[in-house]
């Protein structure tokens, strides 16, 4: 089995419909039996959403259960912090996220529109193409600022 077997890469343009739904790749879909979990986000000052697979969904919670030195008032805090900015996004079989219209109005998308998926390994996010924009500048600049990253990705 390979180890980016279900890893989304890169940037893709894809069109937002009326009933707020996108359709997505085939490699990017989740299991059938499962759907997303989308969170509200900013990444560097940038809104977006975060659609985590359920096993994703699942690590961030073991993740704060396991933070080193919190309290379980800090733990109950991060917790309730996560679900409190997380709606779940079904999958049809035909492949289709639907983000509630709410939702995606709040973060600036047009419905009907395009927005920007960017792959993050186990997870994606969804931006408006102006984001999206917004944010790769944000990254080309800490790349370039921080020579550890810029030295393990060898991009510039």
């Amino acid at each position: 089995m390979s180890i980016f077997r279900h890893f989304r890469f890169g940037p893709l343009d894809r069109q937002l419909d009326t009933k707020g739904r996108i359709s997505l790749p085939v490699d990017w879909r989740p299991p059938a039996d499962e759907s997303f979990y989308l969170v509200k986000v900013k990444v560097f000052g940038v809104p977006g959403l975060r659609a985590l697979t359920q096993g994703a969904f699942a690590k961030k919670l073991e993740d704060i259960e396991g933070l080193p030195g919190s309290t379980p008032r800090l733990r109950d805090q991060a917790k309730n912090m996560l679900f409190g900015a997380t709606v779940e996004g079904n999958v049809s079989a035909q492949g289709k996220l639907t983000i509630p219209k709410a939702l995606a109005e709040a973060h600036g998308m047009t419905l009907p529109g395009t927005v920007t998926l960017i792959g993050r390994g186990d997870s994606f996010e969804i931006f408006t193409p102006e984001n999206a924009t917004t944010l790769e500048t944000a990254e080309a600049r800490e790349r370039e600022e921080n020579s550890m990253i810029n030295d393990v990705l060898n991009l510039s």
